[in-house]
Formats: C-alpha cells, sequence, structure tokens
C-alpha cells in the first residue's frame, strides 16, 4: 500500500472516530464519515467496505488504548494511596480531552453486548496484575477499609464519568460556559479524592 492510501485510511479513521464520539453508531452515515474527511463515500466504502467495519476499528483501538493506560497505572509498583489518586488523575484528563468518549463507549456496549464481548475480548484482564493482590494485602494490614478492590474501581470509574457525563446539562443549568465547567469539574475531582481517602485510608 502506497503513502498515499496510507494517508487516506488514516484520514478516514480519524474522521470515523470524531464523527462516532459525537453521534454514535446509529446516529453515524458513511457520508458523514465521508463528509468530515473531505473524501468522497465511494472512496470510504472502498478503504473500509461498510460502516460496520469502520466502527469496530475505532471502538477497538478506543477500548483497547483505555484499558491499556489503566493496566498501566495498576501495574505501577507504588503504594496504593498513590496509586488510585494517579487513577483518578488518569480518569479525570482522559475524559476532560474527550468528555464523550464515556457515553460512547457505554452505549455501543449495552447497543450490541454480544458482539461488543466477541470483538473485543472483554475480558480485558484489569485486574489479573498484581493490584487485587496490593490492595488485599492493605487490608490485611489495616490500612485501609476492608472493601474490595472490585467494588472500589468501579466507583472511581462511576464517579469521574459522570461529571463528564452531566456535562452539557450542567453548562445548561448552571449557565456557565466551557471553562467555568471545567473549573467546577476540577473542584469535583478534589471532593471526590478527599472523600476516597477519608473512607478508604486509615490514619
Amino acid at each position: 500500500m502506497t503513502t498515499t492510501q496510507n494517508d487516506t485510511e488514516e484520514k478516514i479513521k480519524e474522521a470515523a472516530q470524531r464523527i462516532f464520539l459525537e453521534k454514535g453508531y446509529e446516529g453515524t452515515t458513511i457520508r458523514d464519515i465521508a463528509e468530515a474527511a473531505q473524501i468522497n463515500t465511494a472512496l470510504t466504502n472502498y478503504y473500509f467496505r461498510s460502516k460496520e467495519k469502520l466502527f469496530w476499528l475505532v471502538y477497538e483501538s478506543l477500548l483497547k488504548e483505555a484499558i491499556q493506560s489503566v493496566q498501566a497505572i495498576l501495574d505501577k509498583p507504588i503504594p496504593m494511596q498513590e496509586k488510585l489518586m494517579g487513577l483518578i488523575d488518569h480518569m479525570f484528563e482522559t475524559q476532560a480531552a474527550n468528555p464523550n468518549l464515556s457515553m460512547f463507549l457505554m452505549n455501543e456496549c449495552r447497543r450490541d453486548p454480544k458482539s461488543f464481548a466477541e470483538k473485543t475480548g472483554v475480558g480485558c484482564h484489569l485486574l489479573e496484575g498484581g493490584f487485587i493482590q496490593q490492595f488485599q494485602e492493605e487490608v490485611e494490614k489495616g490500612t485501609i477499609t476492608n472493601v474490595s478492590a472490585e467494588h472500589m474501581l468501579p466507583l472511581i470509574f462511576g464517579l469521574i464519568q459522570q461529571i463528564f457525563v452531566g456535562r452539557e446539562l450542567h453548562m445548561h443549568l448552571f449557565q456557565v460556559d466551557e471553562s467555568e465547567f471545567l473549573t467546577f469539574a476540577r473542584e469535583q475531582k478534589r471532593i471526590i479524592k478527599d472523600m476516597l481517602c477519608k473512607y478508604l485510608f486509615k490514619k
């Protein structure tokens, strides 16, 4: 494949990612993607054959990136409190950079759970490293509250995601712009960290 062909494919993929994140699978057409990539529809179909094929390329790429970045934090040889605070920071910055990401991943998982499991290999092994063992050791030592890692991680993810899932509604209700919302969101993150530390880590 020539450099020009590679460039065209990447251009289509980048446009598809933007449009899928904004509109979801059902709301997106090949024409939308072609127009965003400034390429005609026939050429888009030539490279990727179907909207579904292009969608799964985008979805798998986003999911893989999200999983690997979280896994890298969970596997770091650092104290548990530093690790969880770093995870919150990472989740926050990821969402702030792309507020549509969480809704996109969740909606498409719900839309076609069978394909999601088959195509992505949903057993993402996030908890198969040393994180659970490290967490349990801290519980046994009495340094953190007796709660399981399986409960703690969804709690962290949910709290951070909810800030950005409700972004548009918050901006409308409180009549704030994006900059003001981000200031609010960062304060929310500080509160989440404070609440988590007070609940989880024993002095």
